[in-house]
């Protein structure tokens, strides 16, 4: 299995080094980034012998590698990727082996959530082997923006590389460059984040992944005092984005509709029941920093659930709301009708501060 999982490795480094157009491989080069992926030397017999494999289509992947100027080598084909050809019965069977360790391992506390990730990989396995549907869907999309990025953010990660992102601002609607030392990656409702530091500016940066547009190593070292706590940086907070504001005790009603689930599904870790009524309507509360992951949450949560206490933060998330309903199609559909704005009648429990 370990020579298997290796090879698997090695391919998927080749493939990573050809679909790079910013600079030129040579055969010593790819020699090179294969040692570092597996941590030990690579000789040149083997890489010589997987390009030959990934080149043949009968047992390997076909792979268009071409070699140019007589000492390059790239794929002929530049939108080709090793990773968007039919899977190989040799690596079916690396696969299984692995799936099979991990549910020995998954029956021990410490990786207990292990446990549903193997038993959704041991049944697409199974649907492929057997060619048929398989019987277990996770909510997926069809392409993660960025995705592409992760294992070179992960690279740096482990190996404390300092990166030089080109990534599309929001703002700006531009692509701005910048020194990124990346620290931490985090998914978040299906969208990755890598969370560090970025150049001359204080505090942890987050930086989502379909914001990259392109990347280079930068020869800048890696700062040795840099330092990122993930327990510390995410116990107080919703999300991935973490302000400078103080913690905060938020009240909220949440109605008999929604009851049972927020109480099975906490909001936060933090999250207590402060009281139960007698039509089936909890009043609990949270200790959080506020931030836009948690304004959402209570939006996506509406018109079930209400803002008891603090008025500030009941005020902001009204405004939010108000903000939201300006831009809504109805409201602009009304107005394009003729009709008075004024005789629009809003549902009272959208208002997300019981007190206002």
């Amino acid at each position: 299995m370990a020579a298997r999982s290796d090879a698997l490795l090695r391919y998927r480094t080749i493939d990573a080094c050809l679909r790079d157009t910013t600079r030129k491989y040579t055969l010593k080069d790819l020699i090179g980034k294969c040692s570092e992926a597996l941590g030990r030397k690579v000789s040149t017999r083997t890489v010589q012998l997987d390009i030959q494999f990934m080149r043949d289509k009968k047992e390997g992947y076909g792979a268009p590698i071409t070699v140019f100027e007589n000492r390059y080598y790239r794929y002929r084909n530049q939108n080709y990727s090793l990773t968007d050809t039919l899977v190989k019965k040799r690596d079916i069977a690396s696969l299984q082996d692995i799936v099979t360790t991990l549910k020995q391992y998954s029956a021990f506390r410490e990786f207990g959530n292990l446990k549903s990730a193997v038993n959704i990989i041991d049944e697409e396995i199974a649907s492929i082997i057997e060619k048929r549907e398989s019987v277990i869907c996770c909510e997926t999309r069809e392409k993660f923006g960025g995705i592409e990025y992760f294992d070179t953010v992960y690279d740096a990660i482990i190996h404390k590389k300092v990166l030089c992102i080109g990534y599309h601002s929001s703002r700006s609607n531009n692509i701005i460059s910048m020194i990124f030392y990346p620290m931490y990656l985090k998914e978040y409702r299906g969208r990755w984040f890598a969370l560090g530091y970025k150049d001359g500016l204080k505090g942890v940066y987050r930086l989502p992944l379909d914001r990259i547009r392109d990347f280079s190593y930068s020869i800048l070292p890696f700062p040795k005092e840099l330092e990122f706590d993930p327990e510390n940086y995410f116990k107080d907070i919703i999300g991935v984005t973490r302000l400078t504001s103080d913690i905060r005790n938020i009240a909220l009603l949440a109605k008999n509709r929604i009851a049972p689930y927020l109480k099975l599904n906490p909001l936060h870790h933090s999250q207590k029941v402060l009281e139960e009524m007698e039509n089936g309507d909890i009043k609990i509360s949270i200790d959080i920093i506020p931030n836009k992951e948690f304004y959402n949450r209570i939006m996506e949560l509406q018109p079930d659930i209400s803002i008891l206490s603090p008025r500030d933060i009941g005020i902001e998330a009204n405004f939010r709301a108000a903000t939201m309903m300006e831009s809504a199609p109805y409201c602009e559909q009304a107005e394009e009708s003729g009709k008075d704005s004024d005789t629009i009648t809003w549902d009272d429990d959208f208002n997300l501060f019981s007190n206002v």
